[in-house]
């Protein structure tokens, strides 16, 4: 970056502290700092700044205009941003530019930043664009204008910045079962697990190791959350898509806000259901308490398999008795592998909670993931969870095994229609929810149709 440019934005960021925030439009954040030049360029002449030819030209219209679509940009990592399959960025000072790529894992770039001076004024954009007044030894923050998250550590070595990116279009259920991170019949269960039904959804906790795909999938599943819920979700920094719903509250923990306290709030907030983007201390008793009162939760946690993830929320920092453990009705743990140059995720173990004995949670995997094959396999039919769903609904358990069948063939269908983006496939199933006549009938299709069709295939 031009020396002279660097100045120009820096000396812009520094007057941009605190007047901007990630609410507002681009057009708000460009009529601010449009101001802020036009104060700049009116300024006394005493100021030799104020006489550069930089900041001069900038009295052009076109000439501002261009450079405000450019001040708004991230420069050096702008191409990095907008590449689908980078997954995070890493800076480590001065030194070149890694990323973690989708398919190929961690990958050494030819880009790098060639002055302190350059790399100060690229952090100040992450500070000041996401609508902070200043920086801290660490600091998390949310990536302006392209969705995503930014960790940055202040160390004698230079500044450490990780940014991990969101997919702007999240995965949907139908998309991650197209990559191979779950089969229809697995799908089918996490729809009835969210869904419930509308009577008795699932207390859910999605495991897996820093990487392995939980968010995506918790996104994912946000779609099966009828529209008619409450739901408050509550996270660090943003990462959750809402999928525009305008009934569902967000939540982010701040300095002087933890996780427990939003948690703790949530419950004077009216939700049927409350979502946690990562558990992992004081909040996870609070997450129990709000089930035990009756709310439906979900979220991740740092956990290569169900017991393990039991044996931390009973021990420190969350402490949780095991007949509160008892609670969560199911453990989904996803792995991350990596074949050769390949990276690939996939649910390797569903299992449901089926009470205790001798003050152990006992656990029943339903289904199961074999590496060697490339397989899902399903360990024992859900029984635990389907029963609690027959006893809840007054429904027969064939009943509630009809319907899981049917649903398999639904998302089987969905994904031969092509009906697989986000938006679309939400729209489906929370129609299905309200009127699953009229949802079929949206594919052209009859329950008594696809009934059939599962018969002829059992």
């Amino acid at each position: 970056m031009e020396r002279k440019k660097i100045d120009v934005e820096a000396k812009i960021l520094d007057k941009l502290l605190g007047r901007i925030n990630v609410l507002q439009s681009a057009g708000e954040k460009k009529d601010v700092v449009s101001g802020i030049i036009s104060e700049l360029y009116g300024a006394t002449a005493k100021d030799s700044f104020m006489q550069s030819q930089a900041l001069s030209e900038l009295s052009n219209e076109d000439e501002r205009e261009r450079f405000l679509d450019g001040f708004f940009q991230y420069g050096l990592i702008e191409e990095l941003l907008h590449d689908p399959d980078t997954e995070d960025i890493i800076i480590n000072s001065l030194h070149p530019i890694y990323i973690h790529h989708t398919y190929r894992g961690l990958i050494k770039t030819d880009k790098q930043f060639q002055s302190q001076r350059e790399l100060d004024v690229f952090i100040k954009k992450l500070v000041v664009f996401s609508g902070r007044s200043s920086l801290k030894k660490l600091n998390n923050l949310e990536l302006a204008n392209i969705q995503g998250r930014v960790n940055i550590a202040l160390s004698p070595f230079g500044p450490q910045i990780t940014i991990t990116k969101i997919k702007e279009n999240p995965l949907s259920i139908i998309e991650l079962i197209r990559k191979g991170t779950m089969n229809c019949e697995m799908a089918a269960l996490l729809w009835l697990y969210i869904e419930g039904m509308s009577i008795r959804p699932a207390n859910l906790l999605i495991l897996g190791a820093p990487g392995a795909g939980k968010t995506t999938l918790l996104n994912a599943l946000l779609a099966f959350i009828p529209e008619k819920e409450r739901l408050v979700i509550i996270e660090d920094t943003l990462e959750l898509s809402t999928l525009s719903q305008d009934s569902w509250s967000r939540l982010e923990s701040e300095e002087d806000v933890t996780l427990a306290d939003l948690v703790k709030n949530s419950l004077r907030m009216r939700p049927e259901r409350i979502v946690v983007g990562e558990v992992r201390g004081e909040e996870a008793q609070d997450l129990m308490t709000a089930m035990n009162i009756g709310k439906y939760c979900m979220g991740t946690i740092h956990a290569s398999a169900a017991r393990e993830a039991i044996i931390r929320l009973q021990n420190e920092p969350m402490n949780i008795p095991e007949t509160l453990v008892n609670l969560i009705d199911v453990f989904i743990t996803l792995v991350k592998f990596h074949v050769k140059n390949e990276v690939f995720r996939t649910v390797y173990e569903i299992a449901e909670t089926a009470g205790l004995e001798q003050k152990k949670v006992l656990l029943s995997t339903v289904w199961k993931h074999d590496y060697e094959k490339r397989a899902f396999i399903e360990q024992s039919p859900t029984s635990v969870f389907r029963d609690k769903i027959a006893r809840a609904s007054g429904m027969s358990v064939i009943d509630v095994i009809k319907e899981l069948s049917m649903r398999s063939e639904i998302i089987k269908i969905l994904d031969h229609k092509d009906i697989s983006k986000m938006d679309d496939v939400a729209q489906f199933f929370h129609l299905y929810n309200k009127n699953s006549t009229e949802a079929l009938a949206s594919l052209d299709l009859t329950r008594e149709e696809i009934s059939k069709s599962v018969e002829r295939k059992s």
